[in-house]
């Protein structure tokens, strides 16, 4: 299915299969065409969140001191210039950590907190949750965990009085688990053959993901993807939006039309060339096998 529609020639039946995914599934995020689209569909959804909204700026540097030249520079970096969220805001991870919090993962942010106050939320004992103190129990010593709830309140609230505060999300991972992760700033470089950096960006990997552009969803595998492919304007566009999904069973397919399923052209390009020249093998071997002289 995925070939036919990266070469912009597509069957009856994959027709019939795509058209099939235009089902409603439970989930938040999706892939939009155009930037512009994705930051009307952001700003909806964080607007119906509740709590402090808090703005992470990036820090722009390089050998190229021109603003103008640098932005254009960082104009392709999957980091924004500037993020807002809240509590509760469903973000994308736009870098590799490891084998588990890659580029692409899904998760929501559950509060915002500085290296210090993470550090002694790490900590917590299971058996002495912090938010949910089991103080009915009959194995618990209530008054000890009183006093230990008290002694960790006020230890966090002494550290959370200093220091920047950062997001803490919570990504789900592709076991089904989960893992929180404190998220602070990466490094994004744009440099020349002899190393010298010409521009880069510090900034939270982190990109809202209730909609994300299909331009900046090319090189990731996402489990959920839903598309609408009714204002698919350029060619190839199909096919990178649709290739995003690991599988069928997180694919939504909105609005498609055959007809808006255009190869890029250098796509059709490659595969004419390619088709040529097994045309000329298959005729060459057919000549030598047969003794036939033939110039073309």
């Amino acid at each position: 299915m995925l070939n036919e529609l990266r070469l912009g020639h597509l069957s009856h039946s994959s027709i019939k299969k795509f058209r099939s995914l235009d089902r409603e599934l439970q989930f938040d995020d999706g892939l939009e065409p155009t930037e512009l689209e994705v930051d009307k569909a952001n700003a909806t959804r964080m607007r119906a969140l509740s709590g402090t909204l808090r703005t992470f700026e990036a820090l722009d540097s390089g050998t190229v001191v021109d603003k103008v030249q640098r932005d254009k520079l960082l104009s392709n970096c999957m980091a924004p210039a500037r993020i807002d969220l809240k509590e509760g805001a469903q973000v994308m991870l736009i870098k590799n950590f490891d084998d588990q919090l890659v580029n692409g993962s899904l998760g929501k942010v559950i509060g915002f907190m500085n290296e210090k106050t993470f550090q002694i939320w790490q900590e917590d004992d299971p058996d002495d949750d912090l938010f949910n103190c089991h103080e009915q129990a009959d194995d618990f010593n209530v008054d000890e965990i009183k006093r230990r709830k008290k002694r960790r309140i006020a230890k966090m609230q002494s550290a959370a009085a200093t220091g920047k505060l950062w997001p803490l999300v919570r990504f789900t991972l592709s076991n089904g688990l989960t893992r929180d992760m404190l998220v602070q700033p990466e490094q994004w470089k744009i440099e020349l053959p002899n190393g010298e950096v010409q521009a880069s960006r510090s900034q939270i990997p982190l990109i809202l993901a209730y909609a994300i552009s299909i331009h900046k969803a090319q090189g990731q595998t996402l489990e959920r993807v839903k598309v609408d492919l009714g204002r698919v304007f350029e060619k190839g566009q199909a096919y990178v939006a649709l290739s995003r999904a690991t599988s069928q069973k997180g694919l939504q397919v909105l609005r498609f039309e055959a007809r808006k399923v255009m190869a890029h052209p250098k796509v059709s390009l490659v595969n004419t060339v390619d088709l040529k020249k097994k045309i000329m093998l298959f005729m060459d071997d057919n000549i030598k096998s047969k003794n036939i002289n033939l110039k073309i």
